[in-house]
């Protein structure tokens, strides 16, 4: 297999998608109090809704955590039954969601959201994420069989006011986005979304869909839905501005830049950068240097760099696949030529 140096650089693309009619668990444009949804902190975690940013319309809701463990708890006032979308494996839970930034001047209320809606027992919940991040976006794995999900609580009350939300650099450290989903049979599931692999589209605003059919433990529940946590792997404030299932048929496109055939130097260095669009599937991203051994994995990330350390033709290899396995992935080739 071709020897070469690589290095990774974070990458976003816009995509778009075909999507039919949706079931809607938060919409933005109306405040929560009129979709009677309630927010609660879990742990130090601060949840609230807010104007500091939105999807559509003027608030959205705010969760500040320092890791996976702690956040915010989306409540739905009227549980949403999911059971009759979960046998469709196109059928997706979607967020809109925004990182703050440096940019940003955080306001609006600030320690709490509304008081709580009664919660369940405090069980275990579910175990911890997967160990081991993926390559080349360099997301750093949670720890295995950590702490569960949320406590339950009582009725809920004004929750602590820490950590304060925080805007610096979310974007460069949040890699990881966890969701734990409770149902009304006291269940819970989770799912991990790799924030640096969804696209961002106008103003900052991210698309990231998880097929229900994916989501951990999810397929053992009675699939009424009664609230969401939200919480990640670093210390960052992030913004919710809509959440719904959508029927995402869209297929997976893939392109590159540069595009070849290339004529290169012996030791010459290429920036190659990948561009997928697959609706609101969170996208992943694999290149193979040297099609001549077999297609494999020689790096993954948007944007790769390699150095050629020998002479000969390679075929430089692309395969875009959703992070789920549930749509059928694409691929590109370029040609490379590199004298000695």
């Amino acid at each position: 297999m071709l020897k070469s140096i690589i290095s990774f650089v974070a990458g976003v693309c816009v995509a778009g998608g075909v999507y039919a009619q949706s079931q809607i668990l938060y919409v933005p444009g109306r405040t929560i109090k009129d979709q009677n949804i309630g927010v609660k902190g879990w742990g130090s975690g601060t949840i609230a809704e807010s104007t500091d940013a939105a999807y559509e319309g003027t608030t959205s809701i705010r969760v500040s955590f320092r890791n996976a463990f702690q956040g915010g708890i989306v409540q739905f006032g009227a549980p949403v039954d999911l059971g009759g979308a979960f046998g469709d494996r196109a059928n997706m839970l979607r967020f809109a969601l925004r990182l703050a930034d440096s940019n940003m001047v955080l306001g609006g209320r600030s320690g709490g959201g509304n008081p709580g809606s009664p919660g369940a027992d405090g069980d275990g919940g579910a175990g911890g994420a997967r160990g081991g991040g993926a390559g080349g976006a360099g997301m750093t794995g949670l720890r295995g069989g950590a702490m569960g999900g949320p406590p339950g609580s009582p009725m809920g009350g004004p929750q602590a006011g820490a950590p304060a939300p925080s805007n610096s650099a979310d974007a460069e450290t949040l890699k990881t986005l966890r969701m734990i989903i409770t149902t009304t049979d006291g269940k819970r599931s989770e799912v991990y979304v790799s924030i640096s692999n969804t696209a961002t589209g106008q103003r900052g605003w991210r698309l990231a869909a998880v097929p229900l059919q994916s989501i951990k433990g999810f397929d053992k529940t009675n699939k009424i839905v009664k609230s969401i946590a939200f919480s990640g792997d670093a210390t960052s404030t992030i913004y919710v501005g809509d959440i719904r299932v959508v029927n995402d048929t869209t297929k997976i496109q893939a392109d590159t830049t540069p595009k070849g055939p290339l004529n290169l130097a012996l030791g010459d260095s290429v920036e190659f950068t990948a561009y997928g669009f697959g609706g609101a599937s969170v996208l992943k991203f694999s290149w193979d240097f040297d099609a001549s051994d077999g297609i494999s994995t020689d790096a993954e990330g948007q944007v790769v760099k390699i150095k050629f350390r020998k002479p000969g033709k390679f075929i430089v290899t692309l395969t875009v696949t959703d992070e789920y396995g549930l749509k059928q992935g694409a691929s590109r080739t370029i040609q490379v030529t590199v004298n000695p």
